[in-house]
C-alpha cells in the first residue's frame, strides 16, 4: 500500500486555506470601514479645528462624485471639499485628499504669508534722490537715482513723481535715469523700466539703467498702496509678478511652504511649492487649500479687514471673476480667487477657491480642484457644482454692490 501521510498533509493544507480565506470578507470589511471613518473625520475636521470641536462622520449630503460621474467625468481629475466655516458640516468631499496643481491659488497661501509676516500696514517705497544742482533753468546738472522694489510702480505713480519734480524745479536732466537692481516699472526688468520711466518722466538725459546703488541727495519717497488694496489687486487680476515680488519679502517658495506647514499645520506631504505665483509645478490638495482659506478669513479678521477686502466678488470686480456667475443666485455673495494653467503643466488645470456668504449656515469654505486642457468648461462646472451643493444647503446672501477701483493710488512722503 502507498504511504497515506503526504494525502493527510494536503487535506491539513487545504483546510487551513479554506479556513483563512473564509475570514477575508470580514478583514477587507473593517479594513474598508476603518478607511470610511477616518476619511468622514478628516472631511468633518476644520484644519485648526479645536480640541473641543466635534467630529461628524456621517457621509456629506452632496455627493459630488456622482455629480461628476452623470456629466460622463473621470471623477478622478476633479477634487472638491466645501463645508463650514466652524468645520462643523462638510457639504461635499470628493478626492479631498488627492494632490492637484492649483495653479493661482497658489496666491492665496502668499497673501495669508504677507499679511501675517508684513502686517496690514505695510507699504512698498521707492526713494528718489538727485545726484547734482539745479541750476536757474530747471536743469539738473547730474542725475535721478530711483531705488525701490515696488512692484505696483507704474504710469500712474510716474505721474505723480513728475509733478513733484516740477514742483522742485527739475525740467531737465543732464546725465541720466538710474534704478535700482530690484526696481521695476510696468513689471519690467531693470533695465528696461529705466528706459521706460525716462521717457515716461519726459526728462531727456545721456543714458538709463540700473545702478548698483544709489547717490545723491534723497529728494522725497513715493509710498505704495497698502498691503491689503495691493492683494485685493494681485488676486483679482492674478498679476504673478506682483506674487512672485511678494513672496520674496517671505522667502520664497521655500518660505511660504515652511509657513504653510508650521504655521496653518498643513501636513509636509500634502504641500509643494514651486513658486509663490502659482506658475510652474505646485501641489497641494482640496483640504489643504480649504486650511488656507479658513486661516486666510481668521487673519483678515484678526487684522479689523474682510475677506472681500483682499480677495474679489464674483461678478463685481474686474478681472479673472468679473463675468462668473452672473445672473445666478451666487452672484456678489463669493469670494474667491481662480486658478488656471494651460496644458503645457500637470495636463492643464482649472481651479476655483473661497467662501460663499448664506443667510443661515455663514460662510461656506470651498475648494474646486479640475485638471485638464477643458478650461473653458471645466470653469462652467465649477460655477454649476458650486451654485447646486450652496442651495442644497441654504439660499446665498450677496454682498452690497459696491463700486471699488482696484489701484493705483499712491502717496509722496515729502522730504
Amino acid at each position: 500500500m502507498k504511504p497515506r501521510k503526504p494525502i493527510l498533509v494536503m487535506l491539513v493544507v487545504g483546510l487551513t486555506v479554506i479556513t483563512a480565506l473564509s475570514f477575508v470578507p470580514y478583514t477587507l470589511t473593517f479594513v474598508a470601514d476603518a478607511e470610511q471613518l477616518v476619511s468622514a473625520t478628516f472631511d468633518a475636521a476644520p484644519a485648526a479645528a479645536s480640541s473641543n470641536a466635534r467630529v461628524h462622520v456621517e457621509t456629506p449630503p452632496f455627493d459630488a462624485a456622482a455629480w461628476y460621474g452623470i456629466r460622463g467625468e473621470q471623477v478622478e481629475t476633479h477634487g472638491v471639499l466645501a463645508e463650514t466655516y466652524d468645520g462643523g458640516k462638510t457639504i461635499a468631499a470628493h478626492n479631498a485628499n488627492a494632490l492637484y496643481n492649483p495653479a493661482s491659488l497658489i496666491k492665496l497661501a502668499t497673501s495669508l504669508a504677507v499679511l501675517r509676516k508684513l502686517g496690514v500696514g505695510y507699504r512698498f517705497q521707492t526713494r528718489v534722490y538727485a545726484d547734482g544742482a539745479i541750476d536757474s533753468n530747471g536743469t539738473l546738472r547730474g542725475s535721478l537715482h530711483f531705488a525701490g522694489n515696488d512692484p505696483t510702480f507704474g504710469d500712474v505713480t510716474a505721474l505723480r513723481v513728475l509733478d513733484e519734480l516740477k514742483t522742485r524745479g527739475i525740467k531737465r536732466v543732464t546725465e541720466g535715469i538710474f534704478v535700482s537692481p530690484d526696481f521695476s516699472f510696468n513689471y519690467n526688468s531693470p533695465e528696461k523700466s529705466a528706459q521706460n520711466l525716462a521717457r515716461s518722466l519726459k526728462l531727456p538725459a545721456k543714458k538709463w539703467e540700473a545702478s548698483e546703488q544709489a547717490t545723491g541727495a534723497l529728494l522725497f519717497t513715493v509710498e505704495s498702496n497698502p498691503l491689503p488694496e495691493i492683494l485685493l489687486y494681485m488676486n483679482a487680476h492674478s498679476v504673478n509678478f506682483i506674487a512672485e515680488r511678494l513672496g520674496d519679502l517671505v522667502g520664497g517658495a521655500s518660505g511660504v511652504t515652511m509657513f504653510l506647514v508650521s504655521e496653518v499645520k498643513i501636513p509636509a506631504r500634502d504641500v509643494l511649492l514651486e513658486s509663490t505665483s502659482g506658475l510652474g509645478h505646485n501641489q497641494m490638495t482640496p483640504r489643504g487649500m480649504i486650511a488656507v482659506v479658513r486661516a486666510l478669513v481668521e487673519e483678515t479678521k484678526r487684522l479689523g479687514l474682510k475677506p472681500e477686502e483682499i480677495m474679489p466678488v464674483v461678478s463685481d470686480d474686474t478681472g479673472t471673476l468679473r463675468r462668473r456667475m452672473k445672473g445666478t443666485e451666487l452672484e456678489g455673495a463669493v469670494v474667491a480667487k481662480t486658478g488656471t494653467l494651460t496644458q503645457e503643466v500637470d495636463g492643464g488645470m482649472s481651479s476655483l477657491a473661497g467662501l460663499v456668504y448664506t443667510k443661515n449656515e455663514g460662510m461656506i469654505l470651498f475648494a474646486i480642484f479640475d485638471q485638464g486642457n477643458r478650461i473653458a468648461d471645466n470653469r462652467q462646472m465649477q460655477d454649476e457644482i458650486l451654485r447646486e451643493l450652496v442651495l442644497s444647503q441654504d439660499a446665498p446672501r450677496p454682498l452690497p454692490q459696491v463700486a471699488r477701483k482696484l489701484l493705483p493710488r499712491e502717496e509722496l512722503i515729502v522730504h
